[in-house]
């Protein structure tokens, strides 16, 4: 099982590279959709080391011109990574151990994103490198992205990050209700790393769409909250449980996980701290969502 994080997965074994290319252009009753010549099969283990050592990064060379006649064939060979396809059993190897998505840390990974877009990396299309496993809704809204190197959707399997705290929680508490907004302190990374977080933030309409597990969260973790209420010291002892559900978070999801956010947020938002009940006290409904 590989470990998981918010932001990062870990790099998966490219396996038998010929056996996946036998099994996507050969049928099972043996008739070839397509015959690799040897040059062909060369290239395309080129191609994947040479993918690796761009660390995912859109190049040219990522498209060679000695593959053009099978690379419309490789792409269509996708669909045997489908269900039931005959390559079904690498998507059950990337998807295996991923139980949430790594670019929301929210939604289950049930489908394969690929992170060079397959229509115009076509020879990349079954790359196991090249497939992330994401939830749907992070797979529609990141869409069709210009490749464009350092720029875009950071990879989930090569990107390093730096052992620092880059994503902050904004917490408002008003008439009972939460708003919470994530965004990326800039001030710790590197420009162009802060540029391409934010920008996966905000593609990926992550601020619309956690209310509804930020609130869940919540409710899960209310028993914990309501066992201090009336406690001498109350406010303190929030505080200090806000702050330790935030280091239990990082250490149990890796640096720069929502819900870690989420709780150093609410240990800085004092008027939470101060009555936090008006919002248990009320029916769960979702968080209102930040514009």
């Amino acid at each position: 099982m590989r470990s998981e994080r918010m932001w990062k997965v870990t790099l998966p074994d490219t396996g038998d590279i010929d056996a996946q290319l036998d099994a996507a252009l050969i049928y099972v009753n043996g008739d070839v959709i397509h015959a690799l010549t040897q040059v062909e099969r060369e290239a395309i283990h080129a191609l994947y080391g040479r993918y690796d050592e761009l660390l995912g990064e859109p190049d040219a060379t990522l498209i060679p011109a000695g593959l053009a006649a099978c690379a419309d064939v490789l792409r269509d060979a996708y669909g045997e990574v489908q269900k039931n396809g005959r390559l079904k059993d690498l998507r059950e190897r990337l998807l295996g151990g991923v139980m949430e998505c790594p670019l929301c840390g929210s939604g289950p990974a049930t489908t394969l994103d690929h992170h060079l877009a397959k229509d115009q990396y076509r020879a990349l299309s079954i790359n196991p490198r090249n497939l992330v496993p994401s939830c749907q809704p992070c797979n529609r809204a990141k869409g069709v992205l210009a490749a464009v190197a350092g720029e875009g959707l950071i990879h989930a399997y090569f990107q390093p990050l730096p052992a620092v705290t880059f994503l902050e929680a904004d917490i408002t508490y008003e008439n009972a209700a939460l708003t919470a907004r994530f965004c990326v302190n800039g001030a710790v990374l590197d420009p162009g790393l802060a540029a391409r977080l934010a920008f996966q933030l905000n593609r990926l309409e992550l601020n619309s769409r956690y209310p509804d597990a930020i609130n869940i969260l919540m409710f899960n973790l209310k028993p914990g909250f309501c066992c201090l209420r009336g406690k001498p010291n109350e406010r303190d002892l929030l505080h200090e449980f806000l702050t330790f559900i935030g280091t239990s978070y990082d250490e149990d999801f890796g640096l720069n996980h929502w819900r870690a956010a989420l709780a150093r947020g609410l240990a800085g938002c004092e008027p939470f701290l101060l009555d936090p009940w008006p919002y248990f006290d009320r029916p769960p409904a979702g968080l209102q969502a930040a514009a």
